[in-house]
């Protein structure tokens, strides 16, 4: 399953991060999407975020996948995490298929999206990255974290310019995606935006994820 975080902190997320980070789970993490001299900084930060939810192992490679249980891919700059992580993103299939669990928070859940480009709105893409294809584990749909409310005509008009379903989530917010099916882990509501549609989804709610 995939967990996507709308990049708040573990506190915000907590709903979210109650059902993907179990004790005793091994962990993966990409840290690409913050600078190299930042890596050791995320995975001490991860750590102590996860240090009250009980024992977890953080594999090593990283960039393996196998024997893990939850690939874990944070925040930072979008078009550098896609830059970094590219060669890796088929595996990631294969690793759902197997039954392993992957957690995008802010720039990992745009990431897991079918294309990256919404998030111009928020990064900067000074790396000049034109290929902005994502790993497209959401049936189509883009990512569009830190979302609010007085976002929406941005988010409604993203939909339609670009012909597309945004998956618009806030930082009190995660969705889990279970094949094409979603669900609100809230506590906050999540809206979903196509060129003809809005919709709203409360905490608990499940909803098809189709155009």
């Amino acid at each position: 399953m995939i967990f996507l975080g709308g990049g708040g902190s573990e506190n915000d997320e907590a709903k979210l991060w109650d059902e993907v980070f179990l004790p005793g789970r091994r962990i993966a993490l990409w840290p690409e999407a913050m600078p190299s001299s930042r890596h050791p900084d995320v995975e001490q930060w991860f750590r102590q975020a996860l240090h009250p939810r009980g024992e977890f192992v953080i594999a090593s490679p990283a960039s393996e996948l196998a024997d893990v249980d939850v690939l874990v891919i944070p925040g930072g700059n979008t078009y550098e995490l896609v830059a970094a992580v590219r060669d890796r993103l088929p595996a990631l299939r294969a690793f759902l298929a197997r039954g392993g669990h992957i957690y995008g928070g802010s720039a990992g859940a745009i990431l897991l999206g079918a294309d990256i480009d919404i998030a111009g709105i928020l990064d900067p893409n000074d790396i000049g990255l034109t290929d902005t294809a994502g790993a497209d584990l959401l049936a189509g749909y883009v990512v569009y974290p830190h979302f609010t409310p007085d976002q929406s005509p941005t988010a409604a008009a993203w939909a339609t310019s670009h012909n597309v379903a945004v998956l618009a989530i806030p930082e009190t917010a995660g969705v889990i995606v279970d094949g094409t099916t979603a669900r609100n882990a809230g506590p906050a509501p999540v809206d979903v935006f196509t060129p003809t549609s809005h919709a709203s989804h409360a905490a608990g709610d499940s909803w098809p994820l189709t155009a």
